[in-house]
């Protein structure tokens, strides 16, 4: 979505002149996407992506009884839930808890909660909840430090995580640094621009590592592809990742009611 312009150090330095999501015409905008939105049935290669990859969580080691917890972390207004909750039908009771910004979170719960669909407004709020799996699409590369989120959403207990929409620099020469840009969100709300990072594939892979290992990866061509002004393209990647045991305690499965 949009287009891309200029490259800096920082969040900070790309922020003068930009918006946030929490900007009312954004909010309103998805609101009423989210509203009119029916799923006709075309499984579209978003939606193959993390509908395989949350099969794959759900089953992978054992002891699948029919129910997957998820966090959605920067999940919109519960859009994944009604696409995967429709493809999956019964064969899977989901529990979706979306972390997004006050503005979203208090959108999503008047309107859109319910049949295991539940908004938050911050991470804390899930104090006290495990989850079988992390979802994180399309949102670290908005946030002022991607990378202490990361770390916060690591250290929760969960089995799997999945990073969709992961957006990373490539050039001739190898990229070892992150750095920021604005996105024109015009295709969405015209006239709102917004800090978006483009990461280094190589130094998240060496975070990444630290505490998931990789189950499978996939290029992610809903974004598309995008030159930036140094020469470089950006690009977007997803994965399936499996969380070490040494980075803390797995969620317990409760007892069947």
């Amino acid at each position: 979505m949009g287009l891309f312009s200029g490259l800096y150090g920082d969040h900070a330095a790309a922020r003068p002149g930009t918006q946030t999501y929490d900007d009312p015409r954004v909010v309103a905008r998805l609101v009423e996407a989210r509203s009119a939105f029916r799923w006709d049935g075309v499984l579209t290669p978003l939606f193959q992506q993390l509908a395989a990859a949350l099969l794959a969580a759900a089953v992978r080691g054992g002891g699948f009884d029919g129910r997957l917890s998820v966090c959605d972390f920067g999940g919109g207004l519960g859009n994944g839930h009604a696409v995967l909750s429709a493809i999956l039908g019964e064969a899977v009771r989901l529990e979706w808890d979306v972390v997004e910004t006050p503005a979203l979170a208090q959108a999503g719960n008047e309107r859109f909660a319910g049949d295991g669909l539940r908004f938050h407004d911050k991470l804390d709020a899930l104090e006290g909840r495990d989850h079988d799996l992390i979802l994180v699409s399309g949102v670290l590369q908005y946030l002022p430090d991607p990378q202490a989120a990361f770390a916060r959403l690591a250290r929760r207990p969960h089995r799997h995580m999945v990073m969709n929409r992961f957006p990373v620099r490539q050039a001739a020469e190898p990229v070892t640094a992150d750095l920021c840009t604005v996105q024109d969100l015009a295709l969405l709300q015209a006239g709102v621009s917004v800090p978006h990072w483009c990461f280094s594939e190589e130094r998240w892979r060496r975070l990444i590592g630290a505490t998931h290992g990789t189950v499978m990866r996939w290029s992610d061509d809903f974004d598309g592809r995008h030159g930036l002004d140094d020469g470089s393209e950006l690009s977007f990647i997803g994965m399936l990742l499996s969380r070490h045991p040494a980075s803390g305690p797995a969620p317990a499965r409760m007892p069947p009611p």
